[in-house]
């Protein structure tokens, strides 16, 4: 029984080892905001930080956030993480926001179509026991 409990404890750090977390991140990215809409620049002193969005509307009527208050031009994620249905086309769209509290309007979508999912790579199954298995596995089915 001691040996089993011992495989079963080698089996199972194993079997964390060899399926790492499978992640498929993606970057989006914009220009830099230096003006405001009607083309005077933004005073010195004010930061400008990005919030972006996305939403399977079109009209971008339902917005889910992708990052706020982000401080740079780009942002990374992870359309399943994120919820975005495979194959469907979603729409993105930033937001500059100043120091002081000020907002832009909208950006203009940008259209990506969610690629189809990608398989993790395949784990190969951990070595047999000393016994050819047959005791070990009796004992997995009978805990499971």
């Amino acid at each position: 029984m001691k040996k089993v409990a011992s495989y079963l404890l080698w089996v199972g750090i194993l079997t964390a080892l060899a399926t790492p977390a499978f992640a498929e991140m993606r970057t989006i990215s914009w220009a830099t905001v230096t003006t405001y809409t009607d083309g005077t620049p933004i005073e010195a002193g004010k930061t400008v930080k990005y919030t972006v969005y996305w939403t399977t509307d079109s009209g971008l009527g339902s917005l889910d956030a992708l990052g706020t208050s982000l401080p740079g031009t780009s942002t990374t994620f992870d359309p399943a993480i994120q919820g975005m249905p495979r194959g469907v086309t979603v729409y993105f769209t930033a937001k500059a926001v100043l120091s002081t509290g000020e907002e832009s309007a909208y950006s203009p979508a940008y259209s990506w179509i969610v690629p189809p999912s990608t398989s993790p790579p395949a784990t190969k199954a951990p070595p047999a026991a000393p016994t050819g298995g047959k005791i070990i596995k009796k004992e997995i089915e009978t805990i499971l």
